[in-house]
């Protein structure tokens, strides 16, 4: 419970920012996405006292990627501002481009945040169609829970169903949620990352929230079906037990190094995150391992594998179109880690495929749902 009022707390606490200046400058919005042939608008807001006159330079990329409709050099005069100055782009060039604007005299603002992340699309209807190949992994990845669950319940049996898979899922969905809440609504975790990364905006969006969160509660009923359906002498292995532990050792000791400031927040934070990849890397090998001793696929319900399988393959071909389309090429290497994770498990729904297709098509259980990962 203790622990449980210092999360709730973190949420709220740390809102309110300093600010050292008179007068903000942000530009709204910070990321604009364009393609060839359109113009795009964007507004420089000022808010606050201008003590000395000061002029702002709008410094476009040297490789002339973009054309501007208006004067390129904004000057502010002394004393209360409050309005917004509208601005046209046109882009000359497929990419992603940042815009800095440079203040004169330099320390009258804020300037660390003060920038415009511009990506440039070669064609619009690439876009809408990154945009449906983006619902429909969502789609696929969201629906996944259910067959299981379904098949569950038809036979009020969660026979041939892997603990270990389940309980090693469940934690690394929760840190995922928790990583996603966090840096999305605390202001002064998002302060640290944007100290880290000044060009950066918040990688977590609305939409991230809510399917971890879906996945916390698709995983957790099919846990709560295994302590009501039969289970037929099936439980959580010793080995996965330890994995577990040491997860939550992990996590109690970077969350105090967090609390009496030995480690930054933001860096709790990644912590979790990586306990999420560490997850998504070893929670199959129970269930495979599982199928291979019972000799049978039995209780486990591919579908949700074929669905996880179409969503692995939307969200590869999502990237292979927006690395085309705003020749960003970067994108897919810049983040391995997410992209090689994603490439795993595509070949683990391959494995499970082979083993409930080929391998174990018509055999019958000759071991039983026991030993999940290894003998007791």
């Amino acid at each position: 419970m203790h622990i449980l009022w210092w999360v709730i707390l973190g949420v709220f606490v740390g809102g309110g920012r300093v600010r050292a200046y008179n007068v903000s400058l942000s530009l709204i919005p910070q990321s604009v996405v364009v393609t060839f042939g359109e113009t795009a608008s964007f507004n420089i807001e000022a808010s606050g006292y201008v003590s000395s006159r000061f002029d702002l330079q709008l410094c476009w990329p040297q490789d002339a990627a973009m054309q501007i409709d208006s004067n390129q050099t904004i000057s502010f005069v002394e004393g209360w501002n409050n309005h917004s100055i509208s601005l046209l782009i046109e882009p000359v060039k497929q990419g992603r481009f940042i815009v800095q604007p440079w203040v004169e005299p330099e320390g009258v603002v804020d300037e660390t945040r003060l920038f415009l992340l511009i990506k440039v699309a070669m064609f619009k209807p690439l876009m809408i169609i990154s945009l449906m190949v983006g619902w429909a992994y969502t789609a696929c990845w969201s629906a996944g829970y259910y067959p299981q669950i379904w098949l569950n319940y038809r036979r009020k049996s969660v026979v041939g169903l892997s603990f270990d898979f389940l309980y090693i899922n469940i934690v690394g969905h929760i840190s995922y949620v928790v990583f996603n809440v966090f840096l999305y609504w605390n202001t002064f975790v998002e302060d640290e990352y944007y100290q880290r990364h000044p060009f950066g905006l918040n990688p977590v969006i609305g939409n991230d929230i809510g399917f971890a969160v879906h996945a916390v509660f698709g995983t957790g009923f099919t846990i709560f079906q295994c302590w009501i359906y039969e289970t037929g002498g099936n439980s959580v292995s010793k080995p996965a037990k330890a994995i577990i532990v040491t997860y939550l050792l992990i996590i109690f000791a970077t969350m105090g190094c967090a609390m009496w400031n030995v480690m930054h927040w933001l860096d709790f934070l990644y912590v979790l995150s990586y306990i999420k990849l560490s997850t998504t890397m070893i929670k199959y090998f129970p269930q495979a391992y599982m199928n291979y001793r019972r000799k049978s696929t039995e209780g486990f319900e591919i579908m949700n594998r074929l669905l996880d399988l179409a969503g692995g393959l939307f969200s590869i071909l999502q990237m292979v179109i927006n690395a085309w389309n705003f020749d960003d090429w970067r994108s897919i290497g810049g983040d391995p880690v997410k992209f090689g994770l994603g490439i795993f498990s595509i070949l683990f729904d391959l494995v499970f495929m082979f083993q409930h297709y080929i391998l174990y098509r018509k055999r019958s259980v000759k071991v039983p749902a026991e030993l999940p990962m290894l003998p007791k």
